[in-house]
C-alpha cells in the first residue's frame, strides 16, 4: 500500500511541477522577455538560443531544488552565474514595467482616474504585508 502512495504522490508532485513550471514558461512568453530582448540587441538571429538559455535555466533551477549535485565552477563561475541571474532578473523586471503601463489604461478607461493612486497603494500594501507574513512566520518559509 505505501508504494502505490509513493506513486500516486510522485504522479502529483511531478504534475504539479509540470503545470507550475509551464505557467512561468508561459508568463516569460506573454511579456515577451525573449522577442524584446532580441530586438534591443539587435541578435534577432539567436531567439532560438534564448529560448533554450531560459528552459535550461528553468530546468537546472528546478532541479536544484531536491536534488543536490555541485558543479566547481570556482569563483569566476559563480560571478558568471551570477550575473546570468542578474540579467534574467534584469529583462523580466523591464518586461513588466512595461506590462504595468496597462494599469493606467485600465483605470482610464473603467473611468477610475481619481483611484489610481489609492489602487498603486493598494497594490503596494498588499505586497508589503504579504512579504512580512512570509518573512515573520516560520510555517511560510
Amino acid at each position: 500500500m505505501d508504494v502505490l502512495k509513493n506513486i500516486c504522490l510522485i504522479i502529483i508532485g511531478f504534475s504539479s511541477g509540470a503545470v507550475v513550471s509551464a505557467g512561468v514558461f508561459a508568463f516569460i512568453a506573454v511579456i515577451g522577455i525573449v522577442p524584446r530582448m532580441a530586438h534591443r540587441t539587435g541578435t534577432r538571429d539567436n531567439i532560438k538560443t534564448y529560448e533554450k538559455a531560459i528552459i535550461a535555466g528553468g530546468i537546472w533551477g528546478s532541479t536544484d531544488m531536491y536534488i543536490n549535485y555541485y558543479i566547481p565552477l570556482g569563483n569566476i563561475g559563480a560571478v558568471l552565474t551570477g550575473i546570468a541571474m542578474g540579467i534574467f532578473v534584469g529583462t523580466l523586471a523591464m518586461s513588466l514595467s512595461e506590462v504595468m503601463n496597462v494599469f493606467p489604461i485600465f483605470m482610464k478607461r473603467g473611468q477610475f482616474t481619481k483611484c489610481l493612486s489609492a489602487f498603486v497603494l493598494v497594490v503596494a500594501l498588499g505586497k508589503l504585508t504579504s512579504s512580512l507574513i512570509y518573512v515573520m512566520i516560520p510555517s511560510f518559509n
